[in-house]
């Protein structure tokens, strides 16, 4: 893999961090819900207009033989969130947090059985070693990990919805009969989710807590940067997956803890700990063992 290639995954990692600690800041102000709906509601505003000025709102009418996953995409990513926030109100946030980023185990073993990926023993230990690297940044506790908890099973469900919903995109992408552009996937994968998102927040009775957004206005300014994040998150994201096998794009997204935790560094000033940075350690030298992998494949490609 040449430098150049690594640029907009490493730019994926540093959006979506920058992004996952805006919505963070944004959820301490409202629920969950509340916060999906305007940060979805901010990126059908940026989304079209980006979409306006490159005349592509027309494609969102071409969507034959393609439409049914295009929705499905949609209630993926509301599934994957609701059953994240699900499993955080039942158990700790420790375990959740590992389950959660085990996604890109599933994506892996979907690579190799259903499209037939080939996988050397080094690409499966960097894989590991990141996983490894990317608890201790986390600061994971590793004596609390026991499975067993009520809400292990929605953590597992919410990777194993990411790691499905990667695929799914990547098949509209580049569908035989009709490819659909990356910013028609994003425009249905958003609206959906919002309508979605909607719906559960009314149904929770939490819709009129959204007037918080003009009391508070440190929280206004979090959503519109998690909305913000959220419209590069999708350009960037499925620039990488049209490009890239699904499994490389999610092992770069494995360096996203460590950006979110030095943002939170750099501009809340928390402190790192040692055992942080020795995970920061581990996970770029992962990251480096993939790099040199995927080189070695691209040099000899016979016996990759």
């Amino acid at each position: 893999m040449k430098p150049k290639q690594t640029l907009p995954l490493l730019l994926l990692a540093l959006i979506w961090g920058s992004y996952y600690v805006a919505s963070q800041k944004a959820v301490q102000g409202l629920s969950v819900f509340s916060v999906g709906i305007v940060i979805r509601f901010i990126t059908l505003i940026l989304l079209t207009i980006l979409m306006w000025k490159k005349g592509e709102l027309k494609q969102l009418l071409h969507t034959k033989g393609v439409i049914v996953r295009l929705i499905l995409i949609g209630c993926l990513g509301f599934l994957l969130d609701l059953t994240a926030f699900i499993g955080l109100s039942l158990s700790a946030a420790g375990i959740g947090t590992a389950l959660l980023k085990c996604d890109i185990i599933f994506v892996n073993l979907i690579s190799v059985i259903i499209y037939k990926e080939r996988f050397t023993k080094f690409d499966w230990a960097y894989t590991f070693v990141m996983l490894f690297g990317v608890f201790l940044v986390m600061d994971v506790d590793f004596g609390s990990l026991s499975l067993g908890g009520r809400g292990d099973i929605f953590f597992i469900l919410s990777a194993l919805f990411v790691s499905i919903n990667a695929f799914v995109i990547k098949s509209v992408q580049l569908d035989k009969k009709n490819p659909i552009a990356d910013n028609v996937v994003a425009y249905y994968n958003n609206i959906v989710t919002m309508i979605l998102f909607t719906i559960a927040t009314i149904l929770m009775g939490r819709l009129g807590e959204l007037k918080i957004l003009v009391q508070d206005k440190s929280t206004l300014m979090a959503a519109l940067l998690a909305g913000l994040g959220q419209t590069l998150v999708y350009i960037v994201y499925y620039y990488n997956l049209r490009r890239f096998p699904v499994w490389i794009v999610k092992v770069f997204l494995l360096l996203m803890p460590i950006v979110s935790t030095l943002i939170c560094f750099v501009l809340f000033k928390e402190k790192l700990a040692p055992m942080q940075l020795l995970g920061i350690t581990v996970v770029l030298a992962g990251a480096f063992g993939i790099l040199m992998e995927q080189k070695k494949k691209a040099a000899c490609p016979v016996n990759g």
